[in-house]
């Protein structure tokens, strides 16, 4: 019988992925996440998972990676604690950012030794098992979207860009496309710490920037969007924001991409990440909004019985030490 006390997972963070898919596997989940300086909060971090470690005993590690440093402590505690490690490796806990090479390096020897890693696409699956590691591809559960809650509204005719302003994204294209829409009567919001921008966003003023926001207010804004967009110039990258929008029945615009375009199928519209491309993608999305809605609904039902399928399975692997 799948025993959830011989299972912790530890998260250096706090990532919906973990959140959802933990719930569903039924696991311990210790998130540990700390403000101030880096080693100040490495120091904490290694003490908080030495605790966890030392008070349950846990059979099977699960970590999220990154961080990578929590991946290397848990491989040096892994023979003292006689626990399996399995990582849940997020895109870049499989590819480094910016083409590291010091980065790319300690990933694959992480990943080469963890006893299995968890995947969200075939194609990062491909590439560890070229490194001799064991894989399992699992996609992100479908989180539950509030019904009610805050009071925000996005308005009318309105466009969420879901964003975290990382250098995968192409928000200014997308702001410049809505240079032109904005005449069309529509409204583009944007999530997310634009602080971390490194362009001058004040050339967008039809832009609303709405920083980072509480949970009930993005989920509020989620909800009253006409359209959801989310974008990336990362080729494996299955962005979070999709699973949202779709959990939320909102029509999708994403990046066209193998990826995503192989995961979500009709149930989104694929752009590319020109201004051109993305302001077309989004009328599109507009004129056809009805039969979004539908097409959701019906990738939702079917892709449940193919998660409950794929976690499991992924239930069994743990519940046999990662074996």
């Amino acid at each position: 019988m799948f025993a959830e006390q011989q299972i912790l997972w530890i998260d250096w963070g706090r990532h919906l992925r973990t959140q959802t898919l933990s719930q569903r596997l039924g696991v311990a989940l210790e998130e540990i996440s700390f403000n101030g300086p880096r080693l100040w909060r490495y120091y904490r971090s290694i003490r908080q998972t030495l605790a966890a470690l030392q008070d349950k005993r846990p059979k099977v590690v699960i970590a999220t990676i990154p961080s990578i440093v929590l991946g290397f402590l848990l491989l040096f505690l892994r023979r003292w604690y006689r626990f399996k490690l399995v990582a849940d490796a997020h895109y870049v806990g499989v590819k480094a950012i910016d083409d590291s090479r010091l980065m790319q390096g300690l990933l694959n020897f992480f990943n080469a030794r963890a006893d299995l890693v968890i995947v969200t696409n075939e194609s990062h699956a491909r590439f560890l098992a070229g490194l001799g590691a064991r894989t399992y591809v699992c996609q992100d559960p479908l989180p539950q979207i509030p019904v009610a809650g805050s009071s925000v509204s996005a308005g009318e005719r309105s466009v969420l860009l879901i964003s975290s302003f990382d250098r995968d994204e192409p928000y200014e294209a997308a702001f410049q496309a809505f240079s032109s829409l904005q005449t069309d009567g529509l409204t583009l919001l944007v999530s997310g710490n634009y602080r971390k921008a490194e362009g001058d966003l004040s050339r967008f003023p039809w832009v609303r920037l709405l920083g980072f926001l509480p949970t009930e207010d993005y989920y509020g804004y989620l909800r009253s969007a006409s359209v959801i967009m989310d974008l990336t110039t990362l080729e494996d990258c299955l962005v979070c924001g999709a699973y949202e929008a779709l959990a939320a029945g909102k029509p999708l615009v994403v990046s066209r991409t193998t990826a995503l375009g192989e995961y979500f199928g009709d149930a989104v519209i694929l752009t590319d990440n020109t201004s051109e491309a993305i302001r077309a993608s989004v009328l599109r999305a507009f004129a056809q909004r009805d039969q979004l809605v539908q097409s959701t609904k019906v990738w939702v039902s079917r892709n449940q019985e193919y998660m409950d399928n794929r976690i499991a399975g992924l239930r069994d692997l743990l519940s046999a030490g990662g074996h």
